[in-house]
């Protein structure tokens, strides 16, 4: 937590609390990648903190998950992190009810109509996620991939519709940056294992 938040003082800070709630709440979770489920959080809202955001936006990034996939309540989110967090986290917390393509395109339409902040979280998480699945279909895990509906070409296409509303929607240039150079390089990874060539390829032949 040392590069969220350095030396804080004091050491009650409202991150570092966020940080030891969702630790408890996403203790023995695993990713698809079968890294520890704490690990991304963090990874967001370092690319928050990294970017200037302020304690609350970077408190409800580390809770982002805390909802959706564990038993904790918006509720228990708002009682102990207070109003603003709760909000933030309720923008971007997915319906498990809804079938998934329904799930998917109702999360787009909802984080659509958030506020600026709750937009930068969603750019981040999916920064992160594109990361991680590039990683995995760079290193042919197959086991790995197998976890992702619908496989690489499926998320390509989910990915590409999330970057296109954060693009409509002005969100963070830098965020929607990294994640469109990110999606690019999982583009070109679905088009290697497909057999088909890449844009550099067909330039060259």
């Amino acid at each position: 937590m040392s590069a969220l938040a350095p030396q804080p003082e004091p050491q009650d800070t409202l991150v570092l609390r966020a940080y030891a709630f969702a630790e408890a709440a996403h203790r023995g979770q695993r990713r698809k990648d079968d890294r520890a489920f704490i690990a991304h959080p963090v990874r967001v809202a370092r690319l928050l903190a990294a970017r200037g955001y302020d304690e609350e936006v970077v408190a409800a990034a580390l809770l982002h998950d805390v909802v959706e996939d564990t038993s904790v309540t918006l509720d228990e989110v708002r009682a102990r992190f207070g109003a603003r967090v709760a909000e933030l986290v309720a923008c971007v917390t997915e319906d498990p009810d809804l079938p998934m393509g329904e799930r998917k395109r109702a999360y787009r339409e909802g984080v659509r109509r958030s506020p600026q902040d709750a937009r930068a979280i969603c750019a981040a998480d999916k920064v992160c996620n594109v990361s991680d699945l590039r990683e995995a279909a760079s290193d042919s895990a197959e086991q790995v991939l197998a976890r992702f509906a619908g496989g690489l070409d499926a998320q390509v296409k989910r990915f590409s519709a999330e970057l296109s509303m954060l693009e409509e929607t002005g969100t963070d240039r830098s965020l929607r940056d990294a994640m469109r150079v990110e999606l690019g390089a999982l583009r070109t990874q679905a088009r290697r294992r497909a057999g088909a060539p890449t844009p550099r390829q067909r330039r060259t032949r």
